[in-house]
């Protein structure tokens, strides 16, 4: 009985998620933290199919409800943010949610926000509502794309060639999550990020999650084959094998490596490992943990998150400058903060 608890999805910080900090990041993480991906939402834009875990979150995730939050992984820490919406389980209605986002960015100088992309949208349109609503890019989303096997799409199909135009000739910047089994290693995926990037060298490409290094023998494979390109970074929001993030850093460099939460996904108790050609997650309700040994109550994914960036910077034996490059230069000289 006693693991129950620790299976039971909820949204609560828990006694062991402050210790945790306090024992493990304390004395790493900086005063001053930019956020490079972080969720706003509404609970009525997810059209009654939102996940567990956001029926037991607040209703309405504003700017302040996110920052009262974070201070379960940040506590004590000034965040700040780039934010967008968080369709990516099905392709929902763009409009009320970019809405959201463009409300809630307003609140802050040095919030930034993507705009939640369709692949059909009119070009001239989107360019916009972009600018009308206050944003600073795009965030495509696979759930567009026109197959069924959506995780086999290939870049063009969710991130359109006039979106990186007009990216290109605005200096936005674009957060790409990627899709096919084996993410930056596959050789399609490069193709095109090479390709967007070298066409449309204004444009700011920003690969999520280490490049979807969730498996990091991925993101290795394929980060130092694109290391050539300026206008090329990394954030390195919810992976959890310091792997990954020490591939980031030794690809592109400690300048071009950011931090990210992927908020709210920071905020459940779950980790990610990495197996064979693929990766696993566990999260709070898996039986995995009625397995483990020792202490068997997981803490926060965010705070896995935080402590693999540790580890990381710690193996390449970095210094505080470089820590703090990670947690707000990097974002401030992209954002133009």
């Amino acid at each position: 009985m006693e693991n129950e608890a620790s299976r039971r999805i909820t949204w609560e910080c828990r006694a062991a998620d402050r210790e945790f900090f306090e024992r493990e990041l304390e004395d790493f993480v900086p005063p001053r933290v930019y956020d490079a991906h972080a969720h706003l939402w509404r609970a009525t834009d997810w059209q009654g199919r939102e996940p567990e875990i956001v029926r037991l979150a607040p209703p309405e995730m504003t700017l302040e409800c996110y920052r009262d939050h974070m201070a379960w992984i940040l506590p004590g820490r000034d965040v700040h943010g780039l934010h967008f919406a968080f369709p990516t389980i099905f392709p929902n209605d763009p409009v009320p949610c970019n809405e959201w986002v463009g409300q809630q960015v307003k609140k802050d100088k040095m919030a930034r926000g993507h705009f939640y992309l369709r692949p059909a949208d009119d070009p001239d349109h989107v360019r916009q509502e972009v600018k009308r609503l206050g944003l600073h890019g795009f965030k495509p989303y696979a759930g567009f794309a026109e197959r069924p096997d959506k995780k086999n799409a290939e870049i063009p199909e969710y991130f359109p060639e006039w979106a990186a135009r007009i990216a290109g000739e605005e200096g936005w910047t674009v957060t790409l999550h990627m899709q096919r089994p084996r993410s930056l290693a596959d050789a399609s995926n490069q193709h095109w990020i090479r390709t967007y990037c070298e066409r449309y060298p204004d444009m700011l490409l920003i690969l999520d999650h280490a490049a979807r290094g969730f498996n990091p023998y991925h993101a290795a494979e394929g980060l130092h084959k694109l290391a050539d390109l300026p206008n090329l970074f990394v954030e390195t929001s919810a992976v959890c094998n310091p792997l990954a993030i020490i591939a980031c850093i030794q690809s592109l460099g400690p300048t071009r490596v950011m931090y990210a939460s992927d908020f709210f996904v920071s905020h459940m108790r779950a980790t990610n490992l990495p197996f064979g050609d693929s990766f696993l997650w566990l999260d709070e309700d898996s039986p995995a943990w009625k397995n483990a040994a020792y202490r068997a109550e997981p803490v926060l994914l965010g705070l896995e998150n935080l402590r693999a960036a540790r580890a990381a910077f710690e193996v390449l034996g970095l210094g505080q400058r470089d820590v703090e490059h990670y947690f707000w230069d990097n974002a401030a000289s992209l954002f133009d903060l």
